[in-house]
């Protein structure tokens, strides 16, 4: 008898840290490792009116040259691509990354960490070995320990972590 595979869905964990209510734990890993490797974030900064449909994205991230980009996290599963990253990219001038899934503790891989690249030009590309070395193998395992309980110091350093926009 052929069988169709069946998905589980799981649901996600929403997770707080660094004063930020995250929609996944998977979310707030990546918030973990983003602190813990130097980078500045935004977390759900704007969303986007697009012709593809309406879109938030996880993250604004801003690295140490002041070159920002958009990050989307996703579960290690076989997702598919959405349309409305190539648009954002295009309309905002930045780049886009996904990434899914997380290291976890230990984890030093030939891949460290794959992600897959929208440019605002169109261009797709897939990036392996990003953000490896000794410089992330700290970040990594930071985010694959937290706990998440309080008691883990998930507080940002001042210019780390969260930025908040000023309300006029």
């Amino acid at each position: 008898v052929d069988r169709e595979p069946v998905m589980t869905h799981i649901p996600a964990i929403e997770t707080r840290a660094y004063g930020c209510r995250f929609r996944s734990r998977l979310e707030a890993r990546w918030a973990v490792f983003l602190t813990t490797a130097g980078f500045d974030w935004e977390y759900e900064p704007e969303g986007a009116q697009l012709d593809a449909g309406r879109y938030l994205c996880d993250f604004r991230v801003t690295g140490p040259n002041g070159v920002q980009v958009w990050l989307e996290v996703k579960p290690p599963v076989n997702t598919e691509d959405d349309p409305r990253w190539a648009e954002l990219a295009a309309r905002s001038g930045m780049m886009l990354f996904t990434v899914r899934g997380m290291h976890r503790r230990g984890d030093r891989c030939d891949t460290a960490h794959s992600c897959r690249v929208w440019l605002p030009d169109g261009q797709v590309a897939d990036v392996h070995r990003l953000w490896q070395g000794e410089r992330y193998e700290a970040a990594w395992d930071r985010a694959s320990e937290a706990r998440f309980d309080g008691k883990d110091g998930l507080t940002h350093k001042p210019g780390r972590g969260p930025r908040r926009r000023r309300r006029k």
